[in-house]
């Protein structure tokens, strides 16, 4: 079903000399060391990931900001305690996940299947057994990145925002395409991804961004009513797709767990409201999984209908 498609518009990096100028020395300097990261063992890495995540907490204001105004209004019940140490931890987890990046750019097939732990396969192989289409639901958290570990299961796309920096553009697109799957641009739209879809790909599907009110929905997350693109079920429907969940979790004692979940049913409904809201109960379902892995750094309530930016 997928030997004929060839994936155009996807986001193609080459080596060229220009990687090599001067002024990227310290990306591949960083990116060494990344790569070395390698071989400490994993308590050496939980460690350097919570001293850098602590220096990234103090350093880095405005996203410590955000974070804990993101943290307030999706746990009001909690102490103010607990939230600062909820944002803590993500600050660690997210230096944490760092290290689990280099597991998944160069870590060998053996590595790779000692540090990763994949369940609900199931629920993929069903759904292509069936011969329906399929667009995997996931979310911004610290271990996106290990989605694409998909790609050494099924044939799997992706999209990016490429890379002001062309050292880490490269580095990290021949990463991420490292199994066999591929990526797309999204300022390319999402006709590739139709494509890709409709030959029997399964597709990435990131949506938990607030990109302004023009074509969102205000569906509730965690009880706050958030602009929300409801492309997915539009998505859906044009492609007659499955949508099956699926997030990943760093864990304590080193590596990642990725699970998938059963297909969101009913979907899509035929409301742009009711499938962004059944989109954002699935994602706040994994949240509560690993609520320190969520990307609270993002502005995900900017858009409000007053008009007033609580990040201001």
């Amino acid at each position: 079903m997928t030997a004929a498609f060839e994936p155009t518009g996807a986001h193609r990096v080459h080596a060229h000399p220009g990687l090599w100028a001067p002024r990227y020395w310290p990306t591949w300097a960083a990116l060494l060391l990344l790569r070395l990261s390698l071989y400490l063992p994993l308590k050496v890495r939980g460690w350097l990931g919570a001293r850098l995540g602590d220096l990234y907490y103090r350093m880095n204001r405005k996203r410590r900001r955000i974070a804990t105004i993101n943290v307030a209004l999706c746990f009001p019940a909690w102490t103010p305690e607990q939230q600062a140490q909820l944002v803590r931890q993500h600050f660690r987890a997210a230096a944490l996940a760092l290290f689990h990046i280099a597991v998944l750019w160069w870590g060998s097939e053996r590595t790779l299947d000692h540090c990763l732990h994949v369940r609900g396969l199931e629920y993929y192989q069903e759904a292509r057994d069936a011969g329906r289409r399929i667009i995997v639901l996931h979310c911004h958290a610290v271990g996106l990145e290990a989605s694409l570990i998909l790609s050494r299961y099924f044939p799997y796309v992706g999209f990016m925002k490429p890379l002001k920096n062309p050292v880490l553009d490269f580095v990290m697109t021949r990463g991420r395409e490292r199994f066999g799957g591929h990526v797309y641009e999204r300022s390319g739209g999402l006709r590739p991804l139709i494509r890709a879809i409709q030959a029997g790909y399964g597709a990435s599907y990131v949506p938990d961004e607030d990109l302004g009110p023009k074509e969102s929905v205000y569906a509730p997350f965690f009880g706050v009513p958030a602009a929300t693109l409801p492309t997915l079920g539009r998505l859906a429907r044009i492609t007659d797709a499955v949508v099956i969940p699926c997030f990943a979790k760093l864990l304590p004692q080193g590596g990642c767990e990725l699970w998938l979940e059963p297909p969101l049913s009913p979907f899509p409904t035929g409301s742009a409201l009711e499938d962004a809201t059944a989109m954002n109960a699935a994602i706040e379902q994994a949240v509560l999984a690993m609520p320190e892995q969520y990307m609270w750094t993002l502005k995900r309530f900017k858009t409000r209908h007053d008009g007033v930016s609580l990040y201001d």
